[in-house]
């Protein structure tokens, strides 16, 4: 079987982190897994990206795209411990860990979620103009933000896809970070690879985007608290950007005003910059979530910025690149939680009539923050331009990913995992 390689994701999640519960040491099967699959009361459409809690731990993850998740938890936890799920503008849910007896991957426990009826007493909503509350959030990035290296565990996804079904590569990794002061910003983030698996499946026309660059470094650039809106300085943002006040929200019980942002000028010729809306907390100005995108449709040149190098005769479009990322809250600090990139491109060769299309996407999701001073081998480092498949094995130490709680993988994924299992099988065999 063919290495699997890496590539260049985009994007983020909702207000939530996925925390493993599992130490890298646990002995297997020392849990039992809960299936659920949440969705909006009234549509009955799934939520994406809900968050799913064990109160007062660590234990958590968010559902996939089409509503499902699954959470591992300890075998002696108690039936009456509380389970929390919670959405952007939604009312928080709370279950018991026994209301979820019975429940399967084939058979999930089905929970509604409500929308947030946004009846606010006016009091509790300070004026604001857009622009005022977005330098004033950035203002405040020194008390709402650790001051202080953090050494966190994440768990990465990385996957490319031709067309709406064909996977060319799916890796996974456990991230070991060293998540920089947020003091100024120029302070660098730095990862390395722990444990990893992964396959690829492409011919030789595919190549392109599966090197295509980024990865895991990718997903920490997007922190936007930390280097505001890449390519522009700080103080001249406001020649480069509009800014105008969205819909007030609530998460988890908390206000958050939203500010709308967008770049200027209609000119073609200027810099490709992004548009977005960026949440920010009513009452310590936190800043928990960055929904953002880059304006590239339209524009011939995106192209070079994700792919530097291609065939003479292969045109490249971008024809989107979206991001998200989401800070979680922490005894009065916020941190860095989840990330999640997503980038389409479409290609033709010269004279050829029709189009190849490809979409990449990565996500990562903080699992768990290290205690005391941690810091990152320098030999270990990944780089920017480092592929993931240079960093990790072929679906290896199954044992050490039983104890992981993941993101569940939609049900196409799961089946690529499923035959990638297989042919590994088979290849042991052989």
């Amino acid at each position: 079987m063919k290495r699997y390689l890496s590539i260049f994701m985009m994007s983020l999640l909702s207000m939530t982190t996925l925390f493993a519960y599992a130490e890298n040491e646990k002995e297997q099967n020392d849990f039992f897994v809960i299936y659920g699959k949440i969705i909006d009361v009234d549509t009955r459409t799934p939520l994406y990206f809900a968050s799913i809690s064990l109160d007062g731990t660590n234990i958590a993850n968010v559902t996939n795209s089409e509503g499902f998740f699954s959470l591992k938890l300890p075998l002696d936890i108690s039936g009456e411990r509380i389970i929390t799920t919670s959405y952007l503008g939604y009312l928080s849910t709370t279950l018991r860990v026994s209301d979820f007896r019975g429940s399967s991957d084939s058979k999930p426990l089905v929970i509604s979620m409500k929308a947030v009826p946004l009846s606010l007493d006016p009091a509790t909503i300070r004026a604001y103009d857009a622009r005022s509350l977005f330098y004033e959030a950035f203002s405040k990035v020194k008390q709402n933000y650790p001051q202080k290296d953090v050494g966190m565990t994440a768990f990465y996804r990385e996957m490319v896809k031709k067309g709406s079904s064909r996977y060319l590569s799916l890796n996974e990794a456990i991230i070991d970070i060293e998540k920089a002061a947020y003091k100024d910003f120029s302070s660098m983030d730095k990862a390395a690879v722990y444990k990893g698996r992964g396959s690829i499946n492409y011919n030789s026309s595919d190549t392109l985007f599966i090197h295509y660059q980024g990865g895991i470094m990718s997903s920490l650039y997007v922190d936007l608290v930390k280097r505001p809106f890449a390519g522009v300085y700080y103080d001249s943002i406001d020649y480069y950007y509009n800014f105008k006040m969205g819909q007030t929200t609530v998460i988890d019980g908390k206000l958050f005003y939203v500010v709308e942002f967008d770049q200027k000028t209609d000119d073609p010729d200027a810099s490709i910059l992004y548009r977005g809306r960026m949440f920010i907390e009513s009452e310590s100005l936190a800043i928990g979530r960055i929904e953002f995108a880059m304006n590239v449709e339209g524009r011939k040149e995106a192209a070079s910025i994700f792919v530097p190098k291609k065939p003479a005769n292969l045109r490249v479009d971008v024809e989107q690149a979206t991001y998200i990322v989401n800070f979680k809250e922490y005894d009065g600090l916020w941190y860095y939680d989840y990330a999640r990139l997503e980038v389409k491109f479409s290609t033709r060769r010269k004279h050829a009539i029709f189009r190849n299309y490809y979409s990449v996407l990565s996500e990562m999701a903080v699992t768990d923050h290290k205690r005391g001073d941690f810091k990152i081998d320098p030999a270990k480092r990944v780089r920017y331009k480092d592929m993931l498949s240079e960093k990790v094995k072929d679906f290896q130490d199954d044992d050490f990913w039983e104890n992981y709680n993941i993101i569940e993988p939609d049900a196409s994924i799961d089946a690529i995992i499923r035959r990638i299992i297989r042919q590994l099988s088979r290849r042991e065999n052989t």
